[in-house]
C-alpha cells in the first residue's frame, strides 16, 4: 500500500513539489508565530506573586542602600538587588546574560535556581567566580576552574579585560525557557566600573513578601519610602509585570492568530483543490484497482494516505526549519516582552503542528476520498485519465 501511496503523490512532481513548499511555508510560518505566543505564555505561567520587582520609577538607578531599608519593611522576608548586563564569549554570537548581584540572598529569592551548597560557597569566597548554566557549558566548551574572558558593554576602570573564573554550575528549573545565564559577584563588577556615578547603584531590587495577598500594600509601603528621594521606585509584583506584559503584547497575539488562520485556510484550499483533481484525473486508475480486488476502503487508505503524506512532509520540513530559525527570532523577544529571558521553542508547538498535518488531511480528503469510494467500476473505467 505504501508503495502505491508514494508512486501516486509522486505521479505528477512538479504539482508535488509546488504543494509541498506551500505547506513548509505555511508550517514554518506557524512554527514561528506560534512559538512567540507560547514564549509570552511561558512568561505568564513562571511569573510569582510572591516577588515584587522594585524598580527606578524614572531613568535614575537605585542605590543599592535602599535594600536594607527595603529589608526592615513588614511582610518583607528577603531581599536582593542585581544589575543585568548582556555579555558574550570570544564572538557576538556566544551571547550570555551576565547577573551581577549578591549571590546569597539572590538565590534566596529566586529558589528556583538550582546550584550545590558547595559551589554556592565557592562563589561566595571568590569575587571574580560565576555560577554558569549548564548549557553555556556545553556550547562554550567551558569547564570547572576555567578562567574566561567576557565582553562586557563597557571595559574595566583599568582598561583590562572582564575575566570570570568559573566555580559551579547553576540551573533554574522554574522556567527552562530562560536565557542562559550566569551569576557573578555585584562586588567584582562595582570595584572595576569606569563610571563613578554608578558606583553602588542597582538596576533592580528584588523581594520575597511572606504573603503574596498584601503584596500591593508591600509595595505601596516600599514606593513610600522613597517618594522624595533622587530615585524614587516603582513597585509590583512579578505576576503583575507579567500581566502587564501580556497586556501589551495582546493585540500582537491577535494579529499572529489572524495570520496562522488566514494562511492555513488558504493552504486548506490549495490541497483540498489538489487532491479532488488527483481524484478526478485517476477515476479510471481507482475503477481498475477495484476491478481487481481492491475494496472500497483500500481506495479510501489510498487517497487519504497520499494526501497525509503530503502534509506530514511539508510539516517536517516547515517545522525543522522553525527549530533552526526561531533562535534567531528569539533574540528580539526581550524587547517586545520588555524580560531579559530568551525563550526556547517549546516542542509543543512542533506536536501541534503534526496535529494541524493530521487535521489538513482530514478536511481536504474527506469529499474526495468519498467520491472514490462510490465509484463504480463500469463508470469508473469510462474515463479516460
Amino acid at each position: 500500500m505504501f508503495f502505491l501511496i508514494w508512486t501516486g503523490l509522486w505521479r505528477i512532481p512538479a504539482r508535488t513539489m509546488l504543494t509541498l513548499v506551500s505547506l513548509s511555508v505555511a508550517f514554518l510560518m506557524f512554527g514561528l508565530l506560534q512559538g512567540v505566543n507560547s514564549a509570552f505564555d511561558a512568561i505568564d505561567r513562571g511569573a510569582r506573586a510572591d516577588r515584587l520587582l522594585i524598580d527606578p520609577r524614572f531613568n535614575n538607578p537605585l542605590p543599592r542602600s535602599d535594600a536594607d531599608q527595603i529589608a526592615r519593611v513588614s511582610g518583607v522576608t528577603a531581599v536582593t538587588w542585581a544589575v543585568t548586563l548582556p555579555a558574550y564569549f570570544q564572538e557576538r554570537r556566544n551571547s550570555l546574560m551576565l547577573i551581577m548581584t549578591e549571590p546569597q540572598s539572590f538565590l534566596s529569592v529566586y529558589d528556583e535556581y538550582r546550584v550545590s551548597a558547595a559551589q554556592r560557597d565557592a562563589l561566595l569566597h571568590t569575587r571574580g567566580g560565576v555560577l554558569v548554566a549548564p548549557e553555556l557549558v556545553k556550547r562554550m566548551g567551558w569547564k570547572l576552574g576555567e578562567r574566561i574572558p567576557l565582553t562586557l558593554p563597557f571595559p574595566r576602570i583599568d582598561g583590562a579585560p572582564w575575566s570570570f573564573e568559573i566555580v559551579g554550575f547553576v540551573e533554574n528549573t522554574g522556567n527552562p525557557s530562560a536565557i542562559p545565564l550566569a551569576i557573578g559577584n555585584f562586588d567584582y563588577f562595582n570595584e572595576g566600573l569606569p563610571m563613578p556615578q554608578l558606583k553602588d547603584k542597582v538596576e533592580r531590587i528584588v523581594v520575597r513578601v511572606s504573603d503574596p495577598r498584601h503584596s500591593v500594600e508591600t509595595g505601596r509601603a516600599i514606593d513610600r519610602l522613597f517618594a522624595n528621594s533622587d530615585a524614587p521606585s516603582q513597585t509590583q509584583a512579578e505576576s503583575a509585570f507579567a500581566q502587564s506584559t501580556t497586556a501589551r503584547i495582546s493585540d500582537l497575539r491577535r494579529l499572529t492568530w489572524a495570520i496562522v488562520g488566514a494562511v492555513f485556510f488558504s493552504i486548506l484550499c490549495l490541497i483540498a483543490n489538489v487532491v479532488r483533481q488527483t481524484v478526478r484525473e485517476r477515476t479510471s486508475e481507482f475503477g481498475t484497482l477495484k476491478s481487481i480486488g481492491f475494496s472500497a476502503g483500500s481506495i479510501v487508505w489510498l487517497v487519504s494516505g497520499e494526501t497525509l503524506l503530503m502534509c506530514l512532509l511539508g510539516a517536517a520540513v516547515g517545522l525543522v526549519a522553525t527549530l533552526l530559525l526561531f533562535p534567531v527570532v528569539a533574540q528580539y523577544l526581550p524587547m517586545v516582552s520588555g524580560t531579559p529571558a530568551i525563550p526556547r521553542l517549546s516542542y509543543t508547538v512542533l506536536f501541534a503542528g503534526l496535529l494541524t498535518a493530521v487535521l489538513l488531511t482530514a478536511l481536504s480528503a474527506a469529499l474526495p476520498a468519498w467520491n472514490a469510494m462510490r465509484l463504480e467500476v463500469v463508470d469508473a473505467l469510462r474515463v479516460r485519465a
